[in-house]
């Protein structure tokens, strides 16, 4: 990012800092010693507010360009967070009194010549008070990345850098995110790295992202992840679980669960060894019928979505982390959601997963005559065209 040009800025239009002096800059201790499975929470250093400048409408002012960035490597912040711990979430759990969003394209499939560094700002928006909200709830609650990407499609798209600049009374804080094709990328304040969720969802308020239908099924909700799920499958809360299956006509069998069944499977979850997960596992049977998918859904925050497959290794994959076992789980789950069957080669399958049995064969001894038949021998036909295969949905 090249440096911004020194300007004289009114005293009106810089954010003043009466408590800079007070804030401590060094780290305000660590946490506990991490548990298998997870992370180091010490704090981060609280660094003094300096003065920053905003436009006439009382947002920050965005920098007019950002340097080199890439899928694991988001355009840097123009400073670290100050006023605030920085490395305990993107931003802080509270409201800022103005958040503005700034878009730098980076990729554009449909220019003849391609984008270089330095890329240009092409968008400034001051975020409306329920932008600002959900902003705030997604970057809040966006969860901590550990180790390596994962897993990523190759669609080709564009791609728009974000700068998102939220100042408080007593704080500032930058975050940086890079909105892809493939929802693929990091996203940090410059002391805490996340994931793809809160590009996709700048992408959906201020790019050419498609939003979701406002009224989806539990089963159909998206999650990237909430914060603590690099701690435990389940974060902090009383979560409702909904059991999701697949069935084999491509429908989806949702199964809510009410508060104490909800209890029993967020306490199992929690009681299972875990390890950082890369969202891959290996082994599966694609006509496996045990598979099924957890959703837990928060009274405030997003929702975390856990994949759980006996027939592969590992079994459970959350967001941040997996286990091996699944065994106790899945027995838990199965008294309120048994397995839905899977498709049998040789038998109908009806809307609710449920399969019948094959239709008993003629006998083979007994010729059948069909009708319009040209002859029965080696080099006859019947006259009927064959059937079309059905083709069957395999279960996700």
């Amino acid at each position: 990012m090249q440096p911004r040009r020194s300007r004289p800025y009114a005293a009106g239009r810089a954010l003043v800092t009466g408590v800079a002096a007070a804030l401590a800059l060094a780290a305000c201790g660590t946490a506990a010693a991490p548990q298998p499975g997870e992370t180091s929470l010490a704090a981060g250093p609280v660094r003094a507010v300096t003065d920053q400048p905003v436009e006439a409408d009382g947002a920050l002012r965005c920098p007019e360009s950002v340097g080199s960035v890439d899928l694991s490597k988001p355009a840097a912040v123009p400073q670290k967070p100050q006023g605030v711990d920085g490395a305990a979430r993107l931003l802080p759990d509270r409201d800022p009194a103005s958040v503005v969003v700034c878009g730098y394209p980076v990729v554009d499939i449909m220019a003849t010549t391609p984008l270089s560094p330095p890329f240009r700002l092409a968008k400034r928006s001051v975020a409306s008070e329920s932008q600002r909200a959900a902003l705030v709830e997604a970057m809040t609650w966006a969860p901590r990345v550990t180790g390596g990407p994962g897993v990523c499609t190759l669609m080709a798209g564009n791609e728009t850098a974000y700068l998102v600049g939220a100042a408080y009374g007593d704080a500032i804080v930058w975050v940086s995110a890079l909105a892809d094709a493939n929802a693929c990328s990091t996203s940090t304040n410059g002391d805490f790295p996340s994931g793809p969720g809160p590009a996709v969802v700048l992408d959906q308020m201020f790019g050419t992202r498609t939003p979701p239908p406002e009224a989806v099924a539990a089963c159909s909700r998206s999650s990237w992840g909430r914060l603590g799920d690099d701690q435990t499958l389940a974060p902090t809360g009383d979560p409702t679980v909904t059991v999701c299956r697949d069935s084999v006509d491509g429908t989806v069998r949702a199964t809510q669960l009410d508060a104490a069944p909800s209890a029993q499977v967020t306490a199992a979850l929690r009681a299972l060894p875990t390890k950082p997960t890369d969202q891959t596992c290996q082994g599966s049977d694609k006509t496996s019928d045990a598979r099924f998918a957890l959703v837990l859904a928060y009274a405030v925050g997003p929702a975390v979505r856990i994949n759980v497959d006996p027939a592969c290794t590992p079994s459970v994959l959350g967001s941040g982390l997996e286990s091996q076992d699944a065994g106790s789980l899945v027995d838990l789950v199965e008294q309120w959601s048994p397995p839905i069957p899977a498709p049998d080669p040789n038998g109908s399958v009806s809307s609710d997963g449920s399969v019948a049995p094959p239709a008993t064969a003629p006998d083979a001894t007994v010729p059948t005559e069909v009708p319009g038949s040209t002859g029965g021998g080696a080099g006859g036909t019947t006259g009927i065209e064959p059937a079309t295969p059905t083709e069957i949905p395999m279960t996700k």
